[in-house]
């Protein structure tokens, strides 16, 4: 920590001297040159924030900091999430990049590992107080020898679903009790089985039901990776899979497995979950499960929430995710930050953009672009005030509860070369989703085989 404060001090002042003599550039440095703006770019496209009505909110919210600064230009840079990597690189490697980049999460920080400024020394050299912080926001954007950046929200999980599917099939709603053990992972099979309706509205209980006609799913868990969708079941790290140490593959453990055989059941055996072909026209009709009405039981995140739920055409509401069968209730938490790049010009200015944005004054208004719940304890009661009056009659309790049964650590949380692990778990859950003929066993063997030889490739280098 003291050689990087020592490096980045022998930065700022090699920057002044070129400014001096005259042979630094506009945005060069730390420091902009005398009587000009400090200019730092956000770059956005890793994580949310590229929908319209997001654009037209972020673009808002830069102009609210250029009305009220005069040293530093804010600037917010819209990229399409497919186009991410490609244009950040580019940046990169052109000795243009970005001063800010965000909001993201944990899995995106690990990939680009390497890149980020750590800001232990700005948060050491102003004193910032991070007392205010919730929970855990402030140790989910740590690593090893890292701290990337300043929390600003947290995305906690919990079930969506739709009432009127709950009512056209005779069934009560999902308790809110966290403590009410009856909600737990058979209950809601049972439940979703009741739900999923081919073209003829048989289910899977009817004779003559035709899993190829499904029109109505019980239960989905999309939009998240193959780790994210087993963290529920446990495993002996929860949602890493890996020893604490990282140096262990764990992904043929117990939990995972029943996770697998759980998973590929449904959804080639019972058939309320949808295969990679039921995905695919989802995605062709609406690319919405939730939204769309092709799943009763959803599986997500608060940041959903910010993508218009409250003009659904059925009624819903939301739920805890139910015990998992050792009787444990384990729900993902996403976290969002923006970090620094080490390479970027104007850092100083970079660091005050950051501050501003996690500030009491601004937090709110910025995690009601993004959709999460702000890390700070102060702001917590002018967050919910707004969801109260933007979605009447849910019950927020659900969310913030989640956070007490959040998995620990992180299923995001930084692995070895994450994105070689990540690929090696995404292949295993695509082939758990197309084919029905399959040995589970033999497959977590396999990938965790995989994992362990990622693992040990990397360890050998350290």
């Amino acid at each position: 920590m003291k050689k990087l404060y020592g490096l980045l001090c022998i930065l700022i002042v090699a920057s002044m001297l070129l400014a001096a003599c005259g042979g630094g550039e506009t945005s060069g440095g730390d420091e902009a040159p005398s009587g000009e703006k400090a200019k730092v770019v956000i770059f956005v496209g890793f994580g949310t924030g590229t929908d319209p009505d997001q654009v037209a909110a972020q673009e808002a919210l830069a102009k609210k900091f250029n009305d009220s600064h005069t040293d530093i230009e804010m600037e917010f840079l819209i990229v399409p999430v497919e186009e991410a990597t490609e244009r950040y690189l580019a940046m990169v490697a052109g000795g243009n990049a970005p001063q800010l980049v965000g909001p993201h999460g944990i899995s995106t920080i690990a990939k680009f590992l390497d890149q980020w400024e750590d800001v232990t020394p700005y948060i050491e050299k102003d004193g910032y107080d991070l007392s205010d912080f919730y929970g855990p926001s402030t140790t989910l954007n740590k690593y090893p020898d890292l701290n990337a950046g300043l929390p600003l929200g947290l995305y906690p999980s919990f079930i969506f679903y739709n009432k009127d599917a709950f009512d056209a099939a005779g069934l009560p709603y999902p308790t809110h009790d966290y403590a009410d053990t009856s909600w737990n992972i058979e209950a809601m099979r049972e439940m979703a089985m009741k739900m999923t309706l081919d073209a003829n509205d048989l289910t899977p209980n009817d004779e003559g039901f035709d899993p190829a006609t499904i029109k109505q799913w019980g239960y989905a868990d999309t939009w998240t990776d193959g780790r994210g969708q087993l963290t529920m079941f446990g495993a002996p790290t929860k949602g890493r899979p890996t020893s604490d140490d990282y140096k262990t593959a764990q992904y043929n453990s117990a939990e995972w497995v029943f996770g697998a055989e759980w998973l590929h059941n449904g959804i080639h055996v019972d058939h309320f979950i949808p295969d990679a072909a039921g995905q695919g026209a989802i995605d062709a009709a609406s690319g919405d499960p939730f939204g769309g009405g092709h799943v009763a039981i959803w599986y997500s995140h608060t940041w959903y929430m910010s993508e218009g739920l409250n003009e659904l055409p059925f009624k819903y509401d939301i739920a805890p995710l139910f015990y998992n069968q050792n009787g444990e209730r384990i729900s993902r938490i996403h976290a969002d930050l923006f970090t620094m790049p080490k390479t970027a010009k104007n850092k100083d200015a970079a660091w005050e953009v950051m501050k501003w944005l996690v500030a009491p004054e601004q937090i709110v208004d910025v995690c009601k672009i993004y959709g999460c719940l702000p890390a700070r304890q102060s702001s917590q009661e002018a967050y919910l005030a707004y969801m109260q009056e933007r979605f009447p009659g849910l019950d927020f309790d659900v969310i913030f509860t989640a956070i007490d049964y959040l998995d620990d650590p992180n299923h995001e949380s930084w692995v070895p070369e994450w994105g070689k692990v990540n690929d090696a778990l995404n292949n295993a859950t695509s082939t758990i989703y197309t084919e029905a003929d399959l040995d589970i066993q033999g497959l977590m063997n396999t990938t965790n085989e995989e994992v362990q030889k990622i693992l040990d490739e990397y360890w050998a280098t350290q």
